[in-house]
């Protein structure tokens, strides 16, 4: 059977105060998405003598917004070109039992189960899964329970997110984003699940709660199936094929044995690790975990050269924004930029979005010119959408094919050999002197220290481009005398950019000698 791959994030919260405008969710959801499990928010904030708590058990006015975000959810449903799930947050004790996440195939109820062991009674009726995330937090304060977990309705977990990674206690990023509910400690981790023997398949997802999906930079999640269909994104799931990347869009093919991420085998002898990985950016290095232990590492960085002719793949990342902050004196607005990318020769293979917030817009205009318009946030704001979009186009053209960029009415023109060895930084320093002129009434000459120019210029920023051999790699690898007993593997990925992904592992079964 075919597989393709597909991108959704599981954790977009939405509140009641995002209702009134939910379809701007769904419209921009269906742009940069292929499928989207909505996390509807089921809690408000009140004053208890002026003490803020958020709410609990299920309110009355939290059935309305229910059927409103289900009849969004059939209204935004389009098999074979964007999938909807229903979902929200479960509101019973999380604090107990650990924070998860309710998504049914096609319909179902807020379920008022106040214990973990209720929900997975309700979810059998209703067919739907609930799956834990920040699993990381102290067991008791909102971390996972794993005394209290079902393979079959929690087929996999949230490694990461907003908040940060849970993979384990010692492992890249923390659970600090979040100061009130960290920090992340032993007990609940997803090393801790799956060293007790759980099938626990591996996503990323945003726990985002601006109203905007997909936010880049707080996890996604990546599902191989045979089509865009919710049937068959929902056997995938079950089967856990699955993986999560922290942003950067990772491509990421993992076998053993010519069984595929989520499997399981039985293997007496030794096992064939193969598989394959495709960054957005250059690669650092892969690590293969056996047992939640190190067995073997690629070291990619430094590993390969900029090639010297011929045709070339690469990636050019182009990110705009910066620009003046409140903090020195601004009144400032949200910024929209208009630009085109031009190439001489050569073509266009694909692009990819890292956004946090909506108006982003990117189509091809011609063979060889890309157009976009991107909405960069005041910096400051960073909590509902960062004060930077960016964009990595991957192209494919000889190294003297010319690529033309214009912003506004701002050219930057270079070759593809000049991108391969520097980045470069285009600052629109006349326009934040007349802004200055226009706000301050003041000459740019008047200001003692020309600092102030820099720092609130808006710029571009040119990323130097990387060459294929940069961002792809294949795996291969044997382990030659894995344990006894069930063993499980996984994958992590590591960029120079510190963007990652994670596999979901494959369980592999050595009999024991008689």
């Amino acid at each position: 059977m075919e597989l393709h791959l597909y991108w959704g994030d599981f954790h977009t919260n939405l509140h009641p105060r995002h209702l009134p405008k939910v379809e701007d969710t769904y419209r921009a959801a269906r742009e940069y998405l292929d499928f989207f499990p909505v996390a509807y928010y089921p809690f408000y904030d009140y004053r208890a003598n002026g003490l803020r708590v958020e709410t609990w058990r299920q309110r009355r006015e939290f059935l309305h917004d229910w059927d409103l975000l289900r009849q969004v959810v059939r209204e935004y449903h389009a098999p074979g070109e964007f999938v909807t799930f229903l979902g929200y947050e479960w509101h019973g004790n999380r604090t107990r039992y650990g924070d998860h996440n309710v998504y049914y195939f096609d319909d179902g109820p807020l379920s008022d189960a106040e214990t973990l062991e209720e929900l997975y009674d309700h979810l059998r009726v209703h067919r739907g899964l609930a799956i834990p995330h920040h699993t990381g937090y102290a067991v008791g304060q909102r971390g996972k329970d794993w005394n209290v977990h079902d393979d079959d309705l929690s087929p996999f977990a949230e490694i990461y997110s907003g908040h940060g990674s849970s993979e384990g206690c010692d492992t890249p990023f923390t659970l600090y984003r979040n100061a009130s509910m960290g920090p992340r400690v032993s007990g609940g981790t997803v090393q801790e699940g799956l060293a007790r023997g759980y099938r626990l398949g591996i996503i990323a997802s945003g726990d985002n709660h601006q109203g905007f999906p997909g936010v880049w930079g707080n996890g996604l999640a990546a599902v191989y199936a045979s089509e865009l269909t919710r049937e068959a994104l929902w056997e995938s799931f079950l089967r856990r094929r699955v993986y999560g990347v922290t942003g950067d869009r990772i491509r990421l093919e993992f076998w053993i044995n010519e069984h595929f991420l989520g499997e399981e085998l039985t293997a007496e002898g030794p096992v064939k690790v193969t598989g394959q990985v495709i960054g957005s950016q250059a690669l650092d290095r892969v690590e293969l975990l056996r047992n939640n232990r190190v067995i073997h590492t690629w070291n990619h960085a430094g590993a390969w050269e900029v090639p010297t002719g011929g045709s070339v793949r690469a990636k050019l990342q182009v990110e705009c924004g910066w620009g003046p902050a409140a903090h020195y004196g601004f009144r400032i607005g949200e910024r929209h930029w208009e630009g085109t990318l031009e190439l001489s020769e050569g073509r266009f293979v694909g692009w990819e979005g890292c956004f946090t917030w909506f108006g982003q817009k990117v189509e091809q205009s011609a063979a060889r010119e890309v157009h976009f318009a991107l909405t960069t946030r005041p910096r400051g704001q960073q909590a509902t959408g960062a004060s930077q979009q960016s964009i990595i186009f991957e192209v494919e053209a000889p190294l003297t094919a010319e690529l033309c960029l214009t912003v506004g009415t701002t050219r930057t023109t270079f070759t593809l050999a000049e991108a391969l060895q520097n980045s470069r930084c285009v600052a629109f320093l006349e326009e934040v002197k007349q802004t200055i002129r226009e706000q301050f009434e003041l000459e740019p000459e008047r200001i003692e220290n020309p600092d102030v120019f820099w720092h609130n210029a808006y710029k571009v920023k040119i990323h130097r481009a990387v060459p294929e051999a940069g961002y792809k790699l294949r795996l291969e690898f044997v382990d030659e005398d894995p344990p006894s007993g069930r063993n499980f593997y996984y994958l992590r990925v590591s960029q120079l950019n510190g963007q990652m992904a994670w596999s979901s592992p494959i369980w592999v079964t050595k009999p024991a000698l008689s």
